[in-house]
């Protein structure tokens, strides 16, 4: 009877990743949306392509100059396709969460392939105002070649909150203050004023760097441990060329496994000539050690309104939001955490861009 090592929660050092902290001083009241990620990327994209467009043609894939413009190469992987691995933007967003429960308390445990809501402590996504000298935070994970861009993509940022954000005009205003990446600063405006009135939203850098966090008051024996990904924003994910938009439908199993996919995908797009090693060199074996886990699912249908400025509409996107419990043998999940943490950083399932598919892991004995 001992504690699990300390050893899994060590900060997962990607050489292919770059993960930036982005503080915030709001200048302006926003009322944040329910989920912010479509807000943020479309911010993004616009202030990205005001620095960096000089045709400014309304679509990147007929422009003459693409191949040499960085704001494709950045923002709209898709408009170069050229080959057969399908685009994947070098981004992802990690969007601010209000609220992050203690991962420490005590945690109820679940019969496999339950769909029942339990009141569970999760962090909350919910519509939140910032007043004005609020200060707030959000993340970013750059892959490949976007990493040499930091500058410019900091800069975007800047720009983008310079200008206001907001899901319709008039936008509001708010000055970046902050980035930095693993403790090293990368730009900085200023100290902070000091205010015990203002709101203070920080995301837990836990979320960002590939923390696990571990319950470690409670023992148990070498064999079994639980693993749960706790979804901070919904996921979607595409079953049979549908999207899986019900619990009862989801294929647990097969949706976890697709992040070997997912993790692939980002490899050969921007790392074609180095495997990013995560213990695993096929599908098959991942999702084996995966089968022979009992799952427990406790999510819910959680849809993510956004506006398509491109489009002139609003749209709906389906998905589901909860938590995903793994249990069993130890070191099967330690076989698979690599691969697990690793997607902390890049999510899981379709409009990862904009934060859906973001979740953070809880290790726990199980009570014996």
């Amino acid at each position: 009877m001992h504690f699990y090592p300390a050893s899994w929660s060590a900060t997962l050092n990607h050489p292919h990743l770059k993960t930036i902290h982005l503080t915030v001083r709001q200048d302006e009241p926003l009322k944040m949306p329910e989920h912010p990620g479509s807000m943020l990327r479309g911010a993004f994209g616009t202030a990205l392509r005001s620095l960096t467009c000089i045709t400014d043609m309304p679509e990147c894939k007929k422009c003459p100059l693409k191949h040499q413009c960085k704001f494709p190469r950045i923002f709209e992987m898709p408009a170069l396709q050229s080959s057969s691995v399908q685009a994947v933007n070098p981004y992802v967003i990690h969007i601010p969460i209000s609220q992050v429960s203690n991962p420490c308390a005590e945690q109820p445990h679940y019969t496999p392939h339950s769909h029942t809501t339990h009141k569970t402590s999760r962090p909350t996504q919910q519509a939140t105002t910032y007043n004005k000298g609020d200060v707030w935070q959000f993340g970013m994970t750059l892959m490949g070649a976007a990493i040499a861009e930091t500058q410019l993509i900091i800069d975007a940022w800047k720009l983008a909150l310079e200008t206001g954000l907001g899901t319709h005009a008039p936008y509001r205003r708010a000055t970046l203050v902050q980035a930095s990446c693993e403790g090293d600063t990368l730009y900085s405006l200023q100290r902070l004023p000091s205010n015990s009135e203002n709101n203070t939203t920080i995301l837990d850098k836990n979320l960002l760097s590939g923390a696990v966090h571990v319950a470690k008051k409670t023992k148990a024996t070498d064999a079994d441990c639980q693993l749960t990904m706790q979804f901070l924003t919904p996921f979607r994910y595409q079953q049979n060329n549908r999207i899986v938009s019900h619990p009862d439908h989801l294929d647990s199993i097969t949706f976890i496994a697709s992040l070997y996919n997912r993790i692939r995908l980002c490899q050969d797009n921007h790392n074609p000539n180095q495997a990013w090693d995560i213990g695993y060199d096929s599908y098959h074996h991942f999702k084996e050690d995966i089968e022979s886990l009992t799952i427990a699912v406790d999510v819910a249908a959680n849809h993510v309104p956004r506006r398509s400025n491109r489009q002139q509409r609003k749209m709906q996107l389906y998905g589901l939001q909860g938590d995903i419990h793994l249990s069993g043998d130890a070191h099967t999940i330690a076989r698979l955490m690599p691969a697990l943490r690793l997607g902390e950083k890049l999510h899981i399932g379709k409009n990862t861009t904009m934060g859906l598919g973001q979740y953070q892991l809880i290790l726990m004995p199980t009570v014996s």
